[in-house]
């Protein structure tokens, strides 16, 4: 499989809501809005990721210390339980600058991908006009000398907007779980995932290319949706008792 690129530059804008509010705003989002094209009748799909830190947790204190500047890296599958060195998965560099969210990603097997998140080997072809994002990910993980960190999975509900709303996205993820051992996506450790929140708690997010379009505001307000700086991979750090403030102590010294 060769890799492709891709590239989005968005507002995101999250929420922590319940399984109650998830199910009531969602309901009349049908009404507004697509559904996703990789949603299961309904239900949504199941999204795995893997994400890569220094020895420093450096991504987690730039999030946790609200850095205007801030990007993490992490390989991504979508919607298989069982993933093989074949599967595909992306590799993502998601990049906040001030209020500004951008991803850049591309597309490889799950063991090529590995391989050049981890050991910066590229095992695959790579096309010319991917070589320039390449080259970041082998920087990051060579200067920073980035391991694997965490894995956190969840269900994802999602809705696209229409031609009236285009660049409009709306998410819900549910079933938030994680784990901080057995860091391989091809292995049968999710059965080690534990949930780093409640579950009757859902992470809403609201992604735009240019403003929230106001019925979405209305939707929200009527629903008592509030602002969260709500991150799945900071928060499943936290519960998974990670020795993260003696880690950032040891750097400080």
């Amino acid at each position: 499989m060769s890799a492709t690129i891709k590239q989005f530059n968005r507002y995101e804008l999250k929420y922590l809501v319940t399984v109650e509010q998830k199910q009531k705003i969602s309901t009349i989002l049908t009404d507004y809005m697509l559904p996703d094209r990789q949603g299961d009748n309904g239900e949504g799909y199941l999204i795995t990721s893997l994400y890569y830190d220094s020895a420093n947790y450096k991504s987690y204190w730039d999030k946790i210390e609200g850095h205007r500047f801030r990007r993490k890296l992490r390989i991504r599958v979508y919607g298989e339980n069982v993933v093989t060195e074949s599967s595909p998965a992306f590799i993502e560099i998601k990049q906040r600058v001030n209020k500004t969210l951008q991803k850049r990603r591309l597309i490889m097997p799950y063991q090529a991908a590995e391989m050049l998140c981890s050991q910066g080997l590229v095992t695959t072809e790579i096309k010319a006009d991917d070589q320039p994002l390449v080259d970041e990910i082998q920087y990051l993980t060579n200067t920073l000398q980035l391991l694997p960190t965490c894995v956190v999975a969840y269900q994802r509900l999602a809705f696209a907007g229409t031609e009236y709303d285009p660049g409009l996205r709306i998410t819900f993820d549910m079933h938030l779980k994680s784990r901080v051992q057995d860091l391989s996506l091809c292995s049968l450790g999710h059965t080690a995932n534990r949930y780093f929140a409640p579950p009757q708690w859902v992470v809403m997010e609201v992604k735009v290319n240019d403003r929230v379009p106001y019925w979405v505001t209305q939707l929200l307000g009527k629903h008592g949706c509030v602002l969260r700086r709500v991150g799945k991979y900071c928060t499943a750090l936290e519960e998974a008792k990670i020795p993260l403030y003696q880690q950032r102590t040891l750097e400080i010294d």
